[in-house]
Formats: C-alpha cells, structure tokens, sequence
C-alpha cells in the first residue's frame, strides 16, 4: 500500500524533493556565518526597512471601566525584507523556506506605545520567524496587550467605545525603519466572541508623527446590556413604582414609614452597584445615575411627606384646619367626583332646592362639610401618589429617550 501511494505522488507531482537536516544546518550556517543582527538588513544602509504590520484578535478579555483599560489577546503579523538572507533553491536542493529563533537575526524593535505595563520586547526566545529564499521575514509575536482605552459611559449600558492600540518603531526614525502599510488590518478570523462587548468595526491607521512611525488599530465596539437591563435597570424601575405605591398605604396601617425608609435604602444599595462599575471621572455621568439620583430625591420626599402625614394624622382634632390642607382636601373630593359623580337632572334640581334653602335660613354648605385630619392625610395620599406617578413617568420617559438618541 506504501509503494502504491508513492507511486501515485511521483505520478501526480513528478517528484519528491526531500532535504537533510544536514543540508538545511549547512544553508543556515552559510547564511549567518558573516551576520550581524546589530545591523540593519538593507545592503544601502541609505535606505530604511519598511514594514507591513497587521493585527490578528484573538480575544477581547475584558475592558476595565474603572481604570479605563482594555485588555485583549491576539498576535501580530510583522513582514519585511532581510536582504542578508536570501539564497537559490536550486543550489541548496530546493530548500525555499526555514525557520530561525527570533533572537538570532535582527528584528524591529515595536513596543506597544500606549499599554500600561512596562515595555517588553514582542515575543518571546522561544518564537521562530519564517524566512523564505527571498528574504522576506514572517514574525508572528503573540502576547496579551494591556492599552489604555477613554471610557464614555454617558449612556450605560448602551454606551459604544472606541480603543486603540498602538505599535511603535521605538529605537529608529523614520528614516531607517518606516511601517509603510497594515494589508490586513485587524484580522478577526480567529476571534473569539466576548459575553459583555460585541464588535462593530475596526481600523487601521499608519502615521508618520515627528521622527518615528507607528500604526494604530481602533475597535469599536458596544455593549450588550441583557445583562445590566435585567439586573440594574429593571430593578430599578420596579423600586420607583414600588416608592409611589407608599402613598397608597393609610396611614393606620402602622407600616407607612418603614415601607418607605426600606425602598430608600434599597436605591442606596443599587447606587453603590452602578459606581462600583463605572470609571472614577468627572468628565462624564452616566444619564442612569442621574436618574438613579432622581429617584432617590423622591424617595427623601416621600420620607419628608409621610413623617409630616403621620404627625398630621395623630393631631388633635381641637386644632383647626388651616386654610391650605382645606383647599387639598377640597382638590381631591374635584378630582374624584369628576369620575365618579354623575348627577341626574332629578338630583341636580334638589341640590339647587337646598342650596336656596341653606342661602335662606339654612347652613352653608362649607359648614356642612368639615373635614377632619384624617380626611387631610387621605387627601396627602391621593394628591402626591399622583403627582410623584406622573414625575415618575417623566424621568422614565427621559431616561430611554436619551439612551436610545445617544446610541
């Protein structure tokens, strides 16, 4: 079966050319036997080394919105031509193609010009570069990059960010290393996809700023919110709804300012959550801890008005009602008979039968009508879970509509 097979490459490729492990030491040892890897590969040292830089991402790992950091894995793809090491196949047996440690022939000195960490070499004693009979040397350093990347969490959790990572020639000028071109750019073949951020599209730039050269690779990228919506945001507002609904609680239930104290400490908590996750700065706040901030004045309001409804409520019903809890109480019987009063012409005629006969001899009918202070607090209730409803709505309104402009 073996001398079939053999048979078959010899008639489809008209030959099997094999090289020694002697032959291919005899090739390298010929071409580094007058190298030098302090000098730059170029026969007209005239002349600068230009790079072809692309960046294959593996991985976003993740982005630290405190410290503003992005940290990501992936591997680049450095091309140029060593003019010191080219050879003919023909002369060494059709060998077109070796490998060499990094460390034995000279390379670009690119350092990660915006990371965190200090500057490491790329790669590592252990890579090999590619070196084809042309002279065009393939190094592929992977590593896992730490770059500083500008947080805006304006609209968080719907916030879109944009970070770079930059690669330095940091030794040599222009003039003697240049990148001149990024033919990939950002290669995501191998890229993994992250739980938190989704990518939306990258860029390659190469510049040539004062003497040196650099490229930048920009991924813009978005958050998915499944997580913050299910977990922050929706909480959140079920807490606002739940702040509202203490008015809807008599004051004689007993439990009226403890409902509300808990609801306040439970919007305290979640403001921890949220700063906990956003970036220690003052140039931008998100618009959901203002809102949260909103919601939390109401929450002290709500406090404020149900400390003052249960002192009301306990009054002695000796102390007169003064003018401005009257004219509530007056405001809440409006708003309720406008939907639940329906007068009949029958019932319309004596109402105005009495209220001749009360201008006549009679009581007027403010002095029918006294209300007690029980009546005040009821009227509290009915006017503010209205009122604070309808801020809730607003604010709530707000919130998305910035959010959903912003992204």
């Amino acid at each position: 079966m073996a001398a079939v097979s053999t048979v078959l490459a010899v008639c489809f490729f008209g030959g099997v050319n094999s090289q020694s492990p002697v032959q291919v030491k005899s090739l390298v040892d010929n071409l580094l036997s007058n190298y030098d890897k302090r000098i730059r590969p170029v026969e007209d040292q005239a002349l600068s080394v230009t790079l072809d830089v692309s960046f294959s991402l593996i991985s976003i790992i993740g982005v630290d919105e405190v410290n503003e950091k992005l940290e990501t894995s992936g591997y680049l793809t450095i091309l140029w031509n060593d003019s010191l090491l080219r050879w003919d196949p023909a002369s060494n047996n059709g060998i077109s193609t070796i490998f060499l440690p990094q460390n034995d022939i000279w390379k670009p000195d690119i350092v990660l010009g915006n990371g965190i960490r200090k500057f490491e070499e790329l790669g590592g004693s252990f890579y090999n570069v590619e070196v084809d009979n042309f002279g065009f040397v393939l190094w592929k350093p992977f590593q896992v990059f730490e770059t500083q990347c500008s947080i805006d969490t304006t609209y968080f959790p719907y916030d879109r960010e944009v970070c770079e990572i930059v690669f330095v020639v940091w030794s040599y000028t222009i003039a003697e290393v240049e990148i001149s071109r990024s033919a990939n750019g950002i290669n995501l073949n191998e890229y993994t996809e992250s739980g938190v951020w989704e990518i939306t599209r990258t860029d390659v730039k190469v510049s040539k700023e004062a003497f040196e050269s650099k490229v930048t690779f920009s991924i813009y990228i978005k958050r998915k919110p499944f997580y913050y919506v299910f977990n922050i945001i929706i909480p959140i507002l079920f807490l606002g709804m739940l702040t509202i609904l203490v008015f809807a609680l008599p004051v004689e239930a007993g439990e009226k300012m403890s409902y509300a104290m808990t609801v306040f400490l439970s919007f305290a908590v979640f403001l921890t959550i949220i700063n906990t996750l956003l970036p220690v700065s003052s140039e931008t706040t998100p618009v959901l801890s203002i809102y949260l901030l909103m919601q939390m004045t109401m929450s002290i309001l709500v406090l404020f008005i149900t400390a003052l409804q249960i002192r009301l409520h306990h009054r002695d019903t000796s102390v007169p009602i003064s003018k401005p809890f009257r004219f509530m109480v007056r405001l809440m019987h409006y708003f309720r008979c406008r939907k639940s009063c329906k007068i009949s012409p029958a019932k319309n005629k004596d109402s105005e039968e009495r209220d001749n006969f009360d201008s006549v001899g009679g009581t007027s009918q403010e002095e029918e009508i006294r209300p007690e202070w029980k009546d005040v607090t009821s009227a509290i209730d009915f006017l503010a879970f209205w009122s604070f409803f309808l801020l809730y709505l607003s604010l709530t309104v707000y919130l998305f509509a910035t959010i959903i402009r912003g992204s």
